[in-house]
This record gives structure tokens, C-alpha cells and sequence, in this order.
């Protein structure tokens, strides 16, 4: 009998060391899991950043590029017509 009682205190002190050891890998990842959810949530608002500078400066720069490109275009056949004229 005394020796039944030690074979399952025996289990018993594994299943433990076993229970701990789930217990600080489960730890382990949880903390890994929460870390790469707060990194991705800074670098998803660094994009949202990035997107609204696009939006805002370049955009705005395009706009007037697009806009001097126009008036080098009209620069050029008003050019054209006087030479034209000319001959």
C-alpha cells in the first residue's frame, strides 16, 4: 500500500513540474504575443503618418508641378504661333 501512495506521489510531483512548466511557456508567449501586437499597432500608426504626409505635401507639391508643366506648355505654343507668324 505505502508503495501505491509513493508511485502516485511520484505522478502526482511530475504532473506538477509539468503543470509549472506549461504555465511559464504560456507565460513566455503571451508576453511575446502582447509585445508584437504593440509593435504592430506603432508601426500600422507610422503608416497611417506616412500615408497622411503623402496626401498633404506631396500631393499639394504635384499639384503645383502639374500646374507649371501647364503653363510651360502654353509657354512653348505661344512661342510656336509668334515664330509661325513670323514666316
Amino acid at each position: 500500500m505505502q508503495n501505491v501512495l509513493l508511485q502516485y506521489g511520484a505522478l502526482g510531483v511530475f504532473v506538477l513540474v509539468l503543470l509549472a512548466a506549461v504555465k511559464v511557456i504560456f507565460d513566455k508567449l503571451s508576453t511575446a504575443y502582447e509585445n508584437e501586437k504593440t509593435r504592430a499597432d506603432r508601426l500600422e500608426e507610422q503608416i497611417r503618418s506616412l500615408n497622411e504626409t503623402m496626401r498633404t505635401d506631396y500631393m499639394t507639391t504635384l499639384n503645383v508641378a502639374s500646374q507649371a508643366i501647364v503653363d510651360a506648355n502654353r509657354a512653348v505654343a505661344d512661342a510656336l504661333s509668334v515664330v509661325r507668324r513670323g514666316q
